[in-house]
């Protein structure tokens, strides 16, 4: 028997169709009598657990924040995110350039908001410890308004998997310290005041972002490495920041964090104690005419180029004579764990608070 062509197309159909059917049949009862069994489910005691949506660290900074979780350069948000892996989600909100005026532009889309005031309630010159002062009208509505397109997407809001913001790092400084005249320059007195602004955004009543239970956590900008920076201004466009002027927002970073009760890390201070502890330790083998010894000569091998180096010792920690390199971030992902461990243990990746919730074993269809 010799079937047309026609007849052996129908048949080819009918099978496809046929199998696809079946298959779909058989998928769609094991999902309904397996999958939405308890047993299906990884449990521990009477607890079900689902797909958790973590909480959420907040870093909100600069360029040294937006390539903070690059791996290549051992990027302190990396460590951080390896840190918290499965118990916070590390979100970073760098962005390269912005000094805190222009943070202050955008921080309405960096954090999430938890009321539906608008913004014309915003808290201009309010803040929660000075429980004397009013609210005023915002002087930063209208710069908001006028440079909403500078956010890079359209509708860019808090992750909404996100259960809870409980820590926000501020980590601005090294733009607002460049010299009068540079892009970045912001006069010490704005940024305090941009500084406090950001703080009453999270812990006043009235704001839209009110969130009482968040912690902040202020990280000073670092030391700058002038001699870097020269030989870089040199090659291409750098901005010049004198060493002066980064301690000085340094100290207002301090000042700011001690007057509202949060938290700082001192970067600026850590790094010049690094540097010139350094320098000191590579002197002492040519001070004590020992150079040969076992032990002053592994004092040589690895300190003797922070004196005789030509960047003064600041290129141990820094790639450009402000930004980061590995060493520099490993040195502030070590300070921002010793600080949130002294302040907030329960933020402990060891804390029970923070347990990580078991890997999944996973049922296996029918045979």
């Amino acid at each position: 028997m010799v079937l047309s062509r026609t007849t052996v197309r129908v048949l080819v159909v009918a099978t496809v169709v046929t199998l696809f059917t079946f298959n779909y049949i058989y998928i769609t009862s094991w999902a309904n009598s397996d999958l939405s069994s308890s047993s299906s489910i990884p449990s521990s005691g009477d607890m079900t657990y689902e797909y958790p949506g973590y909480d959420v660290l907040l870093a909100f900074g600069d360029s040294i924040t937006q390539i903070g979780d690059d791996p290549n350069n051992g990027g302190y948000l990396a460590h951080l995110t390896r840190h918290y892996e499965r118990q916070m989600d590390v979100l970073n909100r760098g962005f390269a350039g912005y000094n805190t005026t222009g943070a202050r532009a955008i921080v309405h889309r960096v954090l999430p908001k938890t009321r539906s005031n608008t913004r014309s309630s915003a808290l201009s010159g309010w803040y929660p410890w000075q429980a004397s002062s009013k609210p005023g009208k915002s002087s930063e509505l209208a710069i908001y308004n006028s440079t909403g397109s500078i956010w890079p997407s359209r509708n860019s809001h808090f992750p909404s998997s996100a259960r809870k913001l409980q820590l926000c790092i501020i980590f601005f400084g090294a733009n607002d310290a460049q010299e009068k005249g540079e892009s970045g320059h912001n006069p010490i007195e704005k940024y305090a005041e941009d500084l406090r602004y950001f703080v009453s955004l999270l812990w006043s009543p009235d704001s839209e972002h009110y969130s009482p239970d968040t912690r902040i956590l202020f990280i000073t900008p670092p030391a700058s490495g002038e001699l870097m920076l020269k030989a870089k201004k040199r090659s291409g466009y750098m901005p010049m920041i004198r060493n002066k002027d980064t301690k000085a927002c340094a100290e207002v970073v301090k000042k700011i964090a001690t007057e509202v009760g949060a938290p700082y890390v001192d970067l600026y201070l850590a790094m010049e104690n690094h540097v010139h502890s350094a320098n000191k330790r590579a002197e002492i083998p040519n001070k004590l005419g020992t150079s040969n010894s076992t032990n002053t000569g592994k004092v040589e091998s690895t300190v003797q180029a922070a004196k005789s180096g030509k960047y003064g010792g600041y290129d141990q920690l820094l790639i450009d004579g402000i930004h980061l390199n590995p060493a520099g971030n490993k040195l502030l992902f070590d300070l921002v764990v010793a600080e949130i461990n002294k302040n907030w243990p329960e933020l402990k990746p060891s804390s029970p608070v923070r347990a990580k919730p078991p890997s999944p074993v996973w049922a296996k269809p029918p045979k």
